[in-house]
């Protein structure tokens, strides 16, 4: 091994070491309840670190599980969850969001089917 080649295979170390400790910058369906059309979408951040996302990807990521499902729509739930994810110490270092979206279906369509 060279002296030139050490440089670079501790950075390509630490560049894979760091990436494991990477969270999502953007929502992600982290749960949900098909049978009461119960979405979950979800982003986690570091402590002191919280993004800005968008609530429109939210909504438009929660609509297509909902489509997914057989739903129209998706309503968002008032409020959202905030938990620690990882505690060091008395410390949290990483918070997880969560919000949640109620799948509805088109009731004009619906009765037209029960008919």
């Amino acid at each position: 091994m060279t002296r030139r080649t050490l440089p670079l295979i501790t950075a390509a170390v630490l560049a894979i070491a760091l990436a494991g400790c990477s969270t999502s910058k953007h929502w992600i369906v982290s749960g949900g309840d098909r049978q009461a059309g119960l979405v979950r979408i979800s982003y986690e951040y570091p402590e002191f670190k919280e993004p800005t996302l968008s609530e429109r990807q939210a909504a438009e990521l929660a609509a297509n599980r909902c489509d997914l499902w057989g739903f129209d729509e998706a309503e968002p739930i008032a409020g959202q969850v905030r938990q620690c994810s990882n505690m060091d110490g008395t410390n949290c270092d990483l918070w997880r969001v969560t919000r949640e979206y109620q799948c509805t279906r088109d009731v004009a369509f619906v009765s037209k089917l029960a008919k």
